[in-house]
């Protein structure tokens, strides 16, 4: 029932370091964990309250998110940007992982990511059948690909599309 392209793909080295940890604690071992996956700190009272006060707000919201939230994007990065971002151009979802999932799936082309690069990022081009591409980075140049590495690759083929992920997914 389920798909060729998802059944073979390895098992996500951020979730294997977590089985692996949570066995060594099994057998008494101390484990210091440095991982930045999900939120270490409590949710602020105030947003608890919020979110409680809004809890019967809980039809579908529309599908690039709230009007209202979309225009103060929009606002708040044009007013950091030399450049004027429109609400209509700004997308709202649940989760950058979701949305950079969709993104995989909904793009036509060939993917550029820099190693070392997220774990999430290969996986979901390989479910969007989009091709990979790995761009090896230095310290030197803060862990970024160079023009010149980009180059090698789009040039082969000038008539194909390129999504390059810079390693932040936010």
């Amino acid at each position: 029932m389920i798909k060729d392209i998802v059944k073979n793909l390895s098992l996500s080295s951020t979730l294997r370091i977590n089985e692996i940890s949570k066995e060594l604690e099994s057998e008494g071992k101390e484990i210091f964990k440095f991982g930045f996956g999900q939120s270490p700190f409590e949710v602020p009272e105030n947003v608890v309250t919020e979110l409680k006060n809004n809890a019967y707000q809980n039809k579908y919201l529309p599908m690039q998110g709230l009007p209202e939230l979309r225009q103060v994007i929009a606002k708040f990065v044009s007013s950091r940007k030399n450049y004027e971002y429109k609400a209509e151009n700004i997308l709202v979802g649940p989760g950058t992982k979701e949305l950079m999932f969709l993104l995989h799936i909904l793009f036509d082309g060939e993917v550029l990511l820099p190693a070392p690069s997220w774990v999430s990022y290969e996986p979901q081009a390989i479910i969007g059948r989009n091709k990979v591409h790995w761009l090896n980075t230095i310290r030197e140049n803060n862990w970024f690909p160079s023009a010149k590495d980009i180059e090698k690759i789009v040039s082969k083929n000038k008539n194909i599309n390129y999504l390059l992920f810079l390693n932040s997914p936010n």
